[in-house]
Formats: structure tokens, C-alpha cells, sequence
């Protein structure tokens, strides 16, 4: 599932029942792929003698570990179920030699689930039109949001993203150990509302400490 082409519309939809079933068929059929033997469960990289691994895999995942959290619900929307399904095949990649036997694996089981999927979901809609869609950010807001990220300090990206976080988890994507992206798309005038709330309420707060050293 690569990230470079364009996401179909479904991937910001809820999961459903009907969903979650088809994925758990899905899941079923990778994790008894014949390829799938080394990406079933994590990796257990003491046993293995790969000690440098969580050095360089600072977020491990497994076909196994995906389709427990399908099955406990903590996906809630595709997008986050499939970024923890290419999160293995790039994990395999980053880890071990271009061209090897078991990223060919990867690619191939990439390929596979990238087809089921589709297979399944391919016409499926965005559930909630952006048109229709009175709680989305106009490219005003978005780029008045850009611009008063752009302009926080480190203490006030934090708390923007305490806020995206509380208020919209997927709003926010872990890259790596210590980098976050904020993902603009996702958000909507509640957070855009919360977030100017914040910095204004700082922007006044810091003026009147400014006026006071006067």
C-alpha cells in the first residue's frame, strides 16, 4: 500500500462492522499466506541475535499485532489500519538488504493485501462528502492554521498538538521517535476553533506580561 499514490476516498471512513469483518478475512488470509511465516508475530530479535534491531525499528509491527488491535477495535478509521499495515513492509525494508529473501517476501505480501483490499473496497465512497461537510476547514483555514503553526514556539507546537491529540487522534501522525507530523486534512473547525482559542488566549497573555515590564 504505498503511500505515494493517491489515498481513495474510503480511507478517512469509520470502520464498521461489515468493515471489520472483511478486514478480519483479509488478515486471515495474509497471516496464512506462505509467505507471511516471518511477519506472523514480532520479531523476537534477542532469540535471533538481531540485537541492533530496536536501535534501527524504533516501532515493530506484525501482521499478528494488526489484527488483534482490528479485533479490539482501535482502529477506528482505514487510514490508521493500513498506516500499521505498511508500518511492517517498511520496517522489513529499513532493516534488512535491498533484494534479499525476505524483503521480497515483504513486497510480495505488500502487493497481496494492497489487491485484497482494493478487491473489497475500491468503490466504496468517502461517507461524509467534503462538500457536505459543514465541520471541514476551508483552504482559508487551512492555510491561516499553517501559518500560526509555523509561528509557535516549541511550547506551543506542544500544546497544539495536546490539542489535536485530545481532539482528534488521527490529526496526528508519528514518523518516528521524536518527530510528528500534523496531518491538516484531517482536522476540523472544532480543533481549528481550540487551537486559535490557545494562541490567543497566549498572544494576550504575553502582551500584558510585555505591558507589566513597561
Amino acid at each position: 500500500m504505498s503511500s505515494n499514490s493517491s489515498k481513495p476516498e474510503y480511507y478517512k471512513n469509520e470502520i464498521t462492522e461489515e468493515d471489520l469483518k472483511k478486514l478480519e478475512e483479509i488478515m486471515d488470509k495474509m497471516i496464512n499466506d506462505k509467505n507471511a511465516f516471518d511477519f506472523k508475530e514480532p520479531v523476537d530479535y534477542e532469540a535471533l541475535g538481531l540485537l541492533d534491531y530496536p536501535t534501527i525499528i524504533k516501532h515493530p509491527m506484525d501482521l499478528g499485532t494488526c489484527k488483534n488491535k482490528l479485533l479490539n477495535g482501535e482502529y477506528k478509521i482505514f487510514q490508521e489500519f493500513i498506516d500499521d499495515v505498511n508500518l511492517i513492509w517498511e520496517n522489513c525494508r529499513n532493516y534488512n538488504l535491498q533484494g534479499s529473501a525476505i524483503v521480497k517476501k515483504a513486497n510480495a505480501l505488500d502487493k497481496k493485501i494492497r489487491q485484497l483490499i482494493d478487491k473489497q473496497f475500491k468503490n466504496a465512497k468517502a461517507k461524509i462528502e467534503p462538500s457536505k461537510n459543514k465541520n471541514q476547514l476551508t483552504a482559508a483555514d487551512k492555510a491561516k492554521l499553517i501559518e500560526t503553526i509555523r509561528q509557535q514556539s516549541n511550547e506551543g507546537l506542544t500544546q497544539i498538538v495536546k490539542i489535536i491529540l485530545k481532539n482528534c487522534p488521527e490529526g496526528i501522525e508519528d514518523i518516528d521517535s521524536d518527530k510528528l507530523q500534523i496531518k491538516i486534512d484531517f482536522l476540523t473547525t472544532k480543533e481549528f476553533n481550540l487551537i486559535n482559542e490557545y494562541v490567543e488566549k497566549t498572544n494576550s497573555e504575553n502582551n500584558n506580561q510585555n505591558s507589566e515590564q513597561k
